[in-house]
């Protein structure tokens, strides 16, 4: 019997391009979230002054009968934040547009839109890990210095902050008659790393988002809550490089930081056609999209925050 198979006649065409793309793995961005935000308006410098009075001592001693007190002198403390230029860009080649399948400039600007996204997500991360309030997880198990994530930990962290007056963030949130579930706490926010998920399960009073007695208010990227702290997640944490690595674990109350912009928040993109650079591309071959945006992440007050660092189980 003689049968024609593909060995014979082999299609000419072996390979069908599916031009639905797949999906291009983001982080979680967390940093920004519970930040003050401000815009510093365009031609009027580059630094922003934040402002904050002291407090009045307290006078717990009575008047005496036509004695003027001395009365009380006013104080304040100026916090300056000075922005800094970012940016990237993408360059594409006419030949890239005339032969590609994609839609290759479409797909550069939202790749170019995350990455400054991700690029102030970092930014702000690597300014709270310069904080000076700082606590080492000390009742764990796991013999390093600092030890993994624990409720007594998380309780000292707790209790820190609420002796500096810091003013929690996230209300409570209420019961209801539900199988399973627990209200939540007024709480602090924290950050924590991927990594660390399951030392965060770990720990005794831990309650998952699923549990929540309302789940319209849990947030993006939240994992769970343990006692005063709901715990928010991402891949690109703060972690040192040593070995074994320490993770900072940031908890944040009110006014504990801020962000500031300048002109707007979303920053500006740029598209470049080919031939655009006039007679440094004579040949029309060179084009080019990206993005710039002036920003800087600033600590308010050290006292409202605090960096809980651990290590891993």
């Amino acid at each position: 019997m003689t049968i024609t198979t593909v060995s014979v006649l082999p299609p000419a065409v072996r390979e069908y391009y599916d031009r639905l793309l797949l999906m291009t793995a983001y982080p979680t961005l967390i940093y920004n979230k519970f930040a003050q935000k401000r815009v510093l308006p365009e031609k009027n410098g580059d630094t922003i002054v934040f402002r904050r009075y002291s407090r009045l001592a307290t006078v717990p001693i009575p008047l005496t009968d036509g004695v003027t007190p001395p009365g009380a002198p006013l104080s304040a403390t100026d916090i300056k934040a000075r922005v800094s230029f970012y940016g990237n860009f993408v360059t594409i080649t006419n030949q890239v547009e005339l032969t590609v399948e994609d839609r290759v400039l479409n797909e550069s600007a939202r790749l170019l839109a995350q990455n400054m996204a991700q690029t102030m997500d970092e930014v702000t991360r690597d300014v709270l890990a310069s904080t000076s309030s700082v606590l080492q997880c000390s009742n764990g198990s796991n013999g390093n210095t600092p030890t993994e994530l624990t409720k007594e930990d998380i309780d000292a962290a707790v209790k820190t902050l609420l002796g500096n007056d810091a003013e929690m963030i996230s209300e409570v949130v209420t019961g209801r008659d539900a199988l399973g579930t627990s209200p939540v706490r007024p709480a602090f926010w924290g950050y924590l790393d991927t990594d660390l998920l399951d030392d965060l399960e770990a720990v005794s009073n831990f309650l998952n988002t699923s549990n929540y007695a309302q789940q319209g208010t849990v947030l993006d990227a939240e994992w769970g809550s343990t006692g005063n702290v709901r715990w928010l997640y991402t891949s690109v944490g703060s972690v040192s490089s040593a070995t074994p690595a320490v993770y900072n674990n940031f908890i944040v109350g009110k006014e504990a930081y801020a962000l500031v912009h300048l002109r707007s928040e979303t920053g500006d993109f740029y598209i470049e056609p080919l031939g655009s650079a006039g007679s440094a591309d004579p040949l029309h071959q060179r084009g080019s999209v990206g993005w710039q945006h002036p920003f800087v992440a600033r600590i308010l007050n050290d006292a409202f925050m605090l960096n809980l660092m651990s290590t891993h189980s």
